[in-house]
């Protein structure tokens, strides 16, 4: 059974694009890859940052109907690094809201909370691809095994390159830097770091 999903169409809550009588015209972008109806992905989606939005941006392009969004249940995220400054399930789901709204207002977006690791991808047999970062490709496989487990069609599984921070000039001519460098990508847990030391900082007594 898929649990607490919150779905909106193009300009009311629960509505079906097939079904309407005026959709707006299509904002979606022609992209370089294979699009399909019903297109996928999941995260956490924590103080959304560039990755996430390029993450989204590439599913909200590569769908023409309908995206299917997970987001990581607070319950999931009770051993994440700094949890204490994990923004609440309403506030991510709200901002990749907003956020795909952006890109596409043709489309209809359901956002599901994830409470284990293959979410509403398990169990809905219309999810034909699943957008994915290079990081979590071979992880996400697994989806597909358990899509076929409960006699599902696997989904097609579309890999976006990982996001890296700038580098200085030294970097940059470095044959060493590469995406596989894990100091360089841009994540969540990066960025309640740097407010847990922001905090720190600010809760010292002066010298």
């Amino acid at each position: 059974m898929r649990a607490s999903i919150s779905q909106y169409g193009s300009g009311s809550r629960a509505a079906r694009a097939e079904t309407s009588t005026n959709q707006p015209q299509s904002t979606r972008t022609p992209t370089p890859w294979t699009s399909y109806p019903h297109v996928a992905v999941g995260g956490t989606f924590d103080h959304l940052h560039i990755g996430h939005k390029i993450l989204l941006t590439a599913t909200a392009l590569a769908a023409t109907k309908r995206v299917v969004c997970g987001i990581s249940a607070d319950a999931l995220l009770e051993k994440k690094k700094y949890k204490e400054l994990l923004e609440p399930y309403r506030v991510r789901e709200l901002n990749t809201l907003l956020f795909l709204r952006k890109i596409r207002k043709d489309i209809i977006v359901e956002l599901a909370p994830i409470s284990d690791p293959y979410g509403p991808t398990s169990v809905d047999a219309s999810i034909e691809a699943l957008v994915v970062s290079q990081e979590t490709l071979n992880g996400s496989k697994a989806l597909n095994v358990r899509r076929e487990e409960n006699g599902l069609a696997p989904m097609h599984l579309m890999p976006i390159d990982l996001i890296v921070a700038p580098l200085d000039g030294a970097q940059a001519n470095s044959m060493h830097a590469s995406v596989d460098n894990s100091a360089l990508k841009i994540s969540s847990t990066a960025i309640r770091a740097a407010l847990a030391e922001k905090q720190q900082r600010g809760s010292r007594p002066p010298h």
